[in-house]
């Protein structure tokens, strides 16, 4: 353990495998248990570990989303995809009194603030601290119910202490994670689901028709997760926009 609790991983020779990780500026502002796993993954080769982040988080961590002033949403692939104005308009057209937003993965999503409905607060949840920090300075200079946490979201206890605090009635956005976190932990995605669905009253996830680029369809269908949310709850809406299945859940 580190000063302030942290855990440090070491290897033979008392080298510090997360400090090593983190001297790339890119990975500087992740969380420790984000490196970690990417350590235990790559079997403690700082090199693999961090091959293993760019994968997950490489679309967050390049120097035009990081360094660039100003709004992210055009600058980051996936979100600069969405009309954001007609993008939430859809969403929120069947889901009334909404009071809070939390955004679990949130990305950029956190400077689309505007085209949200009024008076909703906002939290976001995002690994890559730098983004954290910007958006956090965007909620502020624009006066917006708005913050940004740096958080794991495979740190239940955090998502739980989140979503406990946010006012009723609560929506969830869990976009274009779910994949990310299957490629992690096997089934990961439904033990979260299942403890958002404990402190919200409407989940509203989605997953992706094509890749990045836009250029080519994915055949996977996600069966198995269709037929998770189907058994155990009432999918209210499913419909397809801007590349992107969207799926609107709620308790049954």
């Amino acid at each position: 353990m580190d000063k302030n609790g942290s855990r440090i991983l070491t290897d033979s020779h008392g080298l510090d495998l997360t400090g090593e990780v983190k001297k790339k500026k890119e990975f500087s502002g992740l969380p420790d248990s984000v490196i970690l796993r990417a350590l235990n993954e790559s079997r403690d080769d700082v090199k693999e570990a961090r091959a293993l982040l760019r994968k997950y988080f490489g679309v967050f961590l390049t120097n035009r989303v990081l360094h660039k002033s100003g709004k992210k949403l055009d600058v980051h692939i996936s979100s600069k995809k969405r009309d954001y104005e007609e993008f939430y308009g859809e969403i929120f057209s069947g889901i009334r009194d909404a009071k809070s937003i939390v955004d679990l993965g949130c990305g950029v999503n956190g400077f689309s603030y505007e085209f949200l409905p009024r008076g909703v607060s906002y939290v976001g949840v995002e690994a890559a601290g730098q983004l954290v920090d910007q958006m956090n300075i965007f909620f502020k200079d624009n006066d917006f119910d708005g913050r940004a946490i740096c958080g794991d979201l495979f740190d239940l206890d955090l998502v739980r202490g989140i979503l406990e605090k946010a006012k009723c009635p609560r929506v969830v956005f869990l976009f274009q994670v779910v994949d990310a976190l299957e490629n992690m932990e096997r089934n990961f995605s439904l033990k979260l689901i299942g403890e958002i669905m404990k402190n919200c009253e409407v989940l509203v996830l989605s997953v992706p028709l094509v890749s990045l680029g836009g250029g080519k369809k994915f055949a996977v269908k996600r069966k198995w997760l269709m037929d998770f949310l189907v058994e155990n709850y009432n999918v209210l809406r499913d419909f397809e926009m801007f590349g992107e299945r969207i799926l609107v859940v709620q308790k049954k």
